[in-house]
């Protein structure tokens, strides 16, 4: 990656309430069960499963573990959940919009993907294909050109740093210290996992928490959302330095 300073800085975005939100969420909820009714011969809880935050592994557990099927099982049907979840959103978006970017998101990742002492990557709870075509239906996919961690390679997001880091330096050749990567999510999971790690953490209102309820984690900075690009951009710069 050409033009990268030598002390850059990570940011990783999650992405379902940071950078999108689903505009069709029953719908869009019903073809998941749909989908392990197909691969699993059952839905489980996963109506009763709260998804926020989650990693995709954590959330099929939970639905299916009462029925019977360990993770190992669901591991076993990663390729048929990864295929039928991106046939989901590729479907649903030939038929209209599925997911709305969130406030200030395209300006912001003009910024950062541009700017030498950021790389931009995304530390998030999907399935690493779902995650892409999530991406591709709102014209994002192009700002994240490094690989970065997803639900599928974890259950437990607070691992999901290190699998970053660990391929930012299969990827760009360097070793990235913690506090160089800075996590911009919308839950208490996204901070945690970044406390966990010991990296920075920006928390943005911009999903179903609010200020005030995500202010209890102490996250390194607070934001209601990422609308002004310049706000964020100072944020980023400092909160990491």
């Amino acid at each position: 990656m050409t033009g990268l300073h030598a002390d850059f800085r990570a940011v990783l975005f999650d992405i379902d309430g940071t950078l999108l939100r689903a505009t069709r969420r029953s719908e869009y909820r019903e073809e998941m069960c749909s989908m392990l009714r197909r691969i699993f011969g059952t839905e489980g809880g996963l109506r009763r499963v709260d998804f926020a935050g989650r990693t995709d592994l954590s959330i099929y557990r939970e639905a299916l573990e009462t029925h019977g099927f360990t993770v190992e099982d669901i591991r076993t049907g990663l390729p048929q959940l990864k295929a039928a979840s991106v046939e989901i959103v590729d479907r649903m978006s030939r038929e209209g919009e599925v997911f709305r970017l969130c406030a200030g998101v395209r300006p912001l990742l003009e910024a950062v993907s541009g700017d030498g002492r950021f790389v931009c990557t995304l530390l998030t709870g999907n399935l690493e294909d779902l995650a892409m075509a999530k991406l591709r239906s709102v014209g994002l996919a192009q700002y994240f050109p490094v690989r970065g961690a997803y639900g599928s390679d974890a259950e437990d997001r607070n691992r999901l740093p290190a699998v970053a880091a660990q391929r930012f330096l299969d990827q760009l050749g360097r070793d990235l210290p913690p506090d160089r990567m800075i996590i911009v999510g919308d839950t208490p999971r996204d901070i945690e996992c970044a406390r966990h790690h010991g990296a920075r953490s920006v928390a943005v209102a911009s999903g179903f928490h609010t200020l005030d309820q995500l202010r209890i984690f102490q996250p390194d900075a607070l934001l209601p959302d990422l609308a002004d690009t310049e706000a964020v951009l100072r944020i980023l710069r400092f909160v990491a330095s």
